[in-house]
């Protein structure tokens, strides 16, 4: 059974990296469209798509939890471009190892000429995090903090503008829910992120931000829960507090420092939550912090996120490509006032070969530590089994091999 799913997986990668790099290859002739993009009345093309396979070897101290898999994480391919010299559009699609097709993405932006303003609509993300605002193409580890997942930092359907200057960002907006889920009835969302780099030169950069989002509960679905892994996306939840919130609050600080090849990362969140049922509203704590070297390339940073790794010397053009070594430890949680959602402590260690700027094989060790708490809802079968059992702790380790290529 396990060789099937691998075969199945594997087939759904490759015939996936084929379709990407063929669209790789036809890109340029849609690329040269782009000469025509002050001309008003034409339609501008681009193709882009990222690949991201991964083999995750991983088990736990005392559950029935030994997971060997792999997992087409991500396979995307877009379109972005211009309409009649005013409205800039972009569309992303993705498969998954089952083969499914789903709409990622889809904006339209319009930048009124002579301003730094932009207007969005569409499926996008919410502006929150350092770590989400980053994309998954360019993180330093290869899943993303976990209170970002516990309040489901997402992209949904709605409204924003933002400013961007040399030294700032400042993004809003308002959203519904997922284009595919229920867009106009799974709750509502505010949210709103600033950034600001007071030091940005060829050699340090330092970046402060803050985020705030407001969310009200989702009406199918009913009220708000909070839940994690222990990292691996693949694994079932570890720590769970069930549907407790009608709403909440979530506030972010976040900082980052790149100098040369060095580079520090660190977030913090606090999740407010507002529960008819606890006897007193509760607080849910997240953060993480991490740090880094690259050997042969350098970490980038641009407009309030990281951006693409630099590669000095790509293999093909008389080099080896780049190096990279970090280290990152994550802690969320979920208990607090009376509700026992648990704790997950993990650290993550990851080193990762860029043979170009748009290719990364790497490697992301992990070992988490959690407090499993009392709540069944929303818990994996294996975890809630140790809850049954009167066991409050369990670790799980492993390790996640990937391969990824983009254009």
């Amino acid at each position: 059974m396990m060789k099937q799913q691998y075969m199945k997986t594997v087939s759904v990668a490759v015939f996936a990296l084929f379709n990407l790099v063929g669209a790789a290859h036809a890109a340029p002739d849609a690329q040269a469209k782009d000469e025509t993009k002050d001309k008003p009345g034409f339609l501008t093309v681009r193709l882009s798509g990222r690949v991201m396979v991964d083999y995750v070897n991983a088990h736990a101290r005392q559950a029935n939890f030994d997971l060997e898999d792999l997992e087409l994480r991500r396979a995307y391919l877009g379109l972005d471009g211009r309409l009649a010299n005013l409205i800039n559009y972009s569309v992303v699609g993705k498969t998954d190892s089952s083969g499914h097709i789903n709409l990622v993405g889809f904006t339209l932006d319009w930048k009124p000429k002579g301003t730094n303003l932009k207007f969005r609509a569409g499926q996008f993300k919410t502006p929150m995090s350092l770590d989400e605002s980053t994309s998954s193409k360019y993180t330093s580890v290869f899943e993303r903090a976990s209170f970002t997942d516990t309040v489901e930092i997402d992209r949904r359907v709605g409204f924003g503008v933002s400013h961007k200057g040399k030294r700032h960002t400042v993004s809003a907006g308002v959203f519904g829910g997922d284009l595919e889920d229920h867009p106009f009835s799974r709750g509502t969302a505010v949210a709103a992120r600033a950034t600001y780099t007071p030091i940005s030169t060829k050699t340090q950069t330092l970046h402060v931000g803050a985020s705030v989002r407001y969310r009200s509960d989702n009406k199918n679905d009913g009220e708000i829960r909070y839940r994690q892994r222990p990292y691996t996306h693949i694994s079932d939840r570890i720590i769970s507090t069930g549907r407790i919130a009608k709403s909440d609050l979530v506030l972010g600080s976040e900082v980052a420092f790149i100098r040369k090849r060095f580079w520090a990362a660190g977030e913090f969140s606090r999740t407010e939550a507002s529960c008819p049922k606890c006897t007193s509203n509760p607080s849910f704590d997240g953060y993480y912090f991490e740090t880094g070297v690259f050997f042969g390339g350098k970490k980038k940073y641009s407009g309030g996120s990281f951006a693409r790794p630099s590669v000095d010397k790509p293999v093909g053009k008389g080099g080896h490509g780049a190096f990279d070594l970090v280290a990152r430890y994550d802690s969320i949680n979920l208990t607090d006032n009376g509700t026992k959602g648990g704790n997950l402590d993990s650290i993550i260690l990851g080193a990762d070969w860029y043979p170009t700027d748009h290719m990364r094989i790497g490697v992301n060790y992990f070992n988490s530590d959690a407090r499993l708490g009392n709540r069944k809802s929303g818990l994996g079968s294996e975890f809630n089994a140790l809850r049954k059992d009167k066991v409050s702790k369990e670790r799980v380790k492993g390790a996640i091999f990937r391969v990824q290529y983009d254009f």
